[in-house]
């Protein structure tokens, strides 16, 4: 509740002085559902008071349960009566949205004792991963309907999700919560140190600190997941298409969480010694997140360790090693700039850049020999599509070819491409297959739709977000 509390509203029972503040924060999420357990850690109030309003609001008819399938717990969503009574008390300029910086800070509170910590480390850890499995099996149920739309690279990017929560579930869920067992572990005839109370306070803060955003991130996650559900249930194809692209964005800070929070040991802080005092005494903004959620890099340093990534990408390849424990696509010899700008970003979230530092960093290592280069194929209109060659392959004119329908097509058949070139089944299978291998086409297969083909271009991209 807002500190300048009206005579009213001071008068009410505790468990009832929160109507306001759980009316506003369900008009602010307009009409997703939400669970009491959201509404719970999004407002700081206490599951039996948020319980005792919700009940109280429902009686009004100012909010209503919400029954979704497979769910045995309802969910709540303000009704048109609600929204109503919000407007016509002038509720609407009391609104504060919450940033996402304060977003993933709410909740957080360090205890006196080291022991509460890690207790609080322990359960934090196991809300996260059963909250990301049932986020897992929501996108699950989620693909299914999204095969009906019959757009393979919809399907690409809720695959990834499905793969990548699912890699980040297993390694949260061993993660160390304890940092004190495996010091207390030493070598034959080396001395065992040992950490004081002071420094596994310290520790324990800073490793609850990042448990509680990656929970608060989860929970973004779980948001825009139903968010995406409600838009595909409703047939709002080109707003689930951009929440699609929302999801992918809060993925990406749920790795960078995930890897900073990774590297906590008694040895190693992510955190300087301010900010984890300022965690101690529980007295911290959003500043401390600065470096976390991005790295801050010069414009030198940027290039070198865009640099880095590509020069890893092809030893990747060289040694056979070009499938991700935590992707869906596998690394070829050629791919499409647009998806290797993905890619990198999947794979190093903390990093920040352009398309056009990507190919200025591509031009360089191609001036110094490490990369064939960037080649520009052009198809129909203003389509063309721009193809980093990681290896050196000569693209024939028929190859040009395919790739220029594919670019007008999209996704496609086998039986499409034979109807725009005229060529012989045998043949438009052996291109199709050479461009797959090569990493420029993009290949899918279901029961519904068959074998088809796709592309990725940042040119289709643009055009299908319009």
């Amino acid at each position: 509740m807002p500190e300048n509390k009206d005579i009213s509203t001071r008068n009410l029972p505790i468990s009832l002085q929160g109507i306001e503040t759980i009316l506003l924060y369900l008009y602010q999420k307009e009409n997703i559902p939400l669970s009491m357990r959201n509404i719970s850690d999004q407002t700081g109030m206490s599951m039996r008071v948020v319980k005792n309003v919700l009940l109280q609001l429902e009686k009004f008819n100012q909010v209503e349960r919400i029954l979704e399938k497979n769910n045995v717990l309802p969910k709540w969503k303000i009704t048109k009566f609600g929204r109503r009574v919000v407007k016509e008390a002038n509720f609407e300029e009391s609104i504060r949205y919450l940033s996402r910086e304060e977003e993933l800070l709410s909740g957080y509170e360090v205890q006196d004792n080291p022991e509460d910590i890690r207790k609080k480390i322990e359960e934090t850890q196991e809300i996260i991963v059963s909250d990301l499995n049932v986020v897992q099996v929501d996108l699950s149920k989620i693909l299914g309907f999204v095969l009906n739309l019959n757009d393979p690279q919809f399907e690409n990017v809720i695959s990834f999700a499905i793969k990548r929560i699912k890699f980040l579930s297993q390694k949260i869920s061993n993660l160390q919560t304890d940092p004190s067992i495996t010091f207390s572990l030493k070598k034959v005839g080396e001395k065992q140190k040992k950490l004081n109370k002071s420094q596994l306070k310290r520790l324990l803060a800073e490793i609850s600190f990042f448990d509680s955003l990656i929970l608060n991130e989860t929970r973004r996650i779980a948001d825009n997941v139903q968010e995406f559900a409600q838009h595909i249930e409703n047939q709002e194809i080109s707003n689930a298409l951009l929440i699609a692209s929302d999801l992918r964005d809060e993925i990406r800070i749920l790795s960078t969480l995930f890897y900073q929070r990774n590297l906590l040991d008694e040895n190693k802080h992510v955190l300087n010694e301010d900010a984890i005092e300022s965690l101690i005494n529980n007295k911290f903004g959003p500043e401390i997140l600065e470096g976390i959620l991005k790295t801050p890099l010069s414009q030198q340093n940027l290039l070198k360790t865009l640099e880095d990534c590509v020069i890893k990408f092809i030893a990747r390849i060289n040694k056979g090693d070009t499938k991700f424990a935590d992707h869906n696509i596998e690394l070829t010899e050629s791919i499409p700039i647009y998806m290797l700008f993905q890619l990198i970003l999947d794979e190093e979230p903390q990093l920040q850049f352009s398309m056009q530092q990507l190919e200025e960093v591509l031009n360089s290592l191609a001036n110094n020999g490490y990369i064939p280069g960037v080649k520009i194929i052009q198809g129909e209109d203003d389509d063309f599509l721009k193809v980093v060659q990681l290896k050196a392959h000569d693209i024939s004119r028929d190859e040009s070819k395919l790739i220029s329908v594919a670019l007008k097509l999209q996704n496609f058949t086998l039986a499409d491409v034979i109807k725009e070139t005229g060529w012989l089944s045998e043949k438009t299978v052996d291109l199709l297959n050479n461009l797959t291998n090569l990493g420029i086409l993009n290949y899918s297969k279901s029961f519904l739709h068959g074998e088809q083909w796709y592309i990725i271009s940042e040119n289709l991209e643009r055009k299908k977000n319009q």
